[in-house]
């Protein structure tokens, strides 16, 4: 199943790519290069524009409420909170330097029962030296995790019973490559030689070898090839679209088993704060495991995992995304 997933993919991103104009990459480059330089002349760019920052922070809440109700239901309510930030600093016409976070948690509760609906820590910066107009050399840091424990069924609790923690797992990955932007909308990140470390810092957890450690180990590194993809486009006046494609391969175990992080987001803007978007998640990690019986005794088998979220609710764009 995986190669004809990684082979949609493939496609995706090569006709995106092939979607986009030169010509309008040579002005990208031609406004940035302005945009670097002072009224001196020189490469140094004004103290006042060296850093970008900005965001956006949004809140979505729905609640159902029965009462001898004929056709039946769950009183229910639930919510979400997202945050997404940046800070670009660009010290002159040559060094850029790209940071990100995201951080989302979402939950919901049916009756007694509370389930969790999102949970993300992840922070990312890219260091970028100009080499041409679409080119550069690159290094690059991500780090994911989670802020609360997880369970594989609803109302289960307790240390015994679940499945994931923070830094249970937690991934940290470094690359060094060379990035390739051919326009504001596309970008390529490309390592041949990058480091990707799991933690597992949970006693349980980790005395189980979860997420590819050793039986005990709170750690695990592999030393593989790394890619990703990001591509944000306007598709309509008050639509926007967000994909980006994260495969990694472990050159020391098995190169074909690639690693697959992806997510496709679609954003619909209602009006200056009331914005909806649909998601679409999927992963798959050779490392997972996962138990199809629950018998304890049975090893677990890698699976894809799939997550789909449709939100509506209060957002606000501040910094330098508010200008977009």
């Amino acid at each position: 199943m995986r190669k004809p997933l990684l082979l949609a993919f493939s496609i995706l991103s090569a006709s995106i790519f092939a979607q986009n104009n030169t010509l309008q990459a040579e002005e990208d480059v031609k406004e940035f290069r302005k945009e670097s330089i002072s009224k001196t002349g020189t490469a140094e760019v004004d103290s006042a524009s060296k850093w970008e920052i900005g965001g956006n922070y949004g809140i979505q809440f729905t609640q159902a409420s029965y009462s001898n109700w004929q056709a039946g239901g769950v009183n229910s309510i639930a919510g979400n909170t997202i945050f997404n930030g940046f800070a670009n600093y660009q010290a002159n016409a040559k060094w850029i330097w790209s940071n990100a976070v995201t951080l989302a948690y979402g939950v919901n509760f049916q009756d007694t029962i509370f389930n969790k609906t999102d949970d993300r820590i992840e922070l990312e910066s890219r260091l970028d030296y100009l080499q041409s107009k679409t080119w550069s050399y690159s290094a690059l840091t991500n780090f994911r995790t989670q802020f609360r424990p997880g369970y594989a069924n609803p109302g289960d609790i307790g240390d015994e019973l679940k499945v994931s923690d923070f830094m249970a797992p937690g991934y940290l990955l470094f690359g060094a490559g060379a990035t390739h932007k051919p326009n504001k909308n596309f970008v390529m990140f490309l390592s041949p030689l990058t480091a990707k470390a799991t933690f597992v810092m949970d006693e349980r957890l980790s005395n189980a070898g979860s997420f590819g450690v050793d039986s005990g180990s709170t750690s695990r590194l592999e030393i593989g090839g790394y890619v990703n993809l990001t591509y944000k486009k306007k598709v309509w006046k008050n639509v926007d679209l967000q994909a980006r494609l994260d495969l990694f391969s472990n050159y020391a175990e098995d190169p074909s088993l690639v690693d697959v992080n992806s997510e496709l987001i679609m954003f619909f803007k209602v009006n200056k704060y009331i914005k909806a978007n649909v998601s679409f998640a999927y992963i798959y990690d050779h490392d997972v495991k996962f138990d199809l019986d629950e018998n304890p005794l049975t090893p677990g088998v890698p699976r894809s995992q799939l997550k789909q979220i449709l939100s509506i609710g209060f957002s606000y764009d501040f910094g330098a995304a508010s200008k977009d």
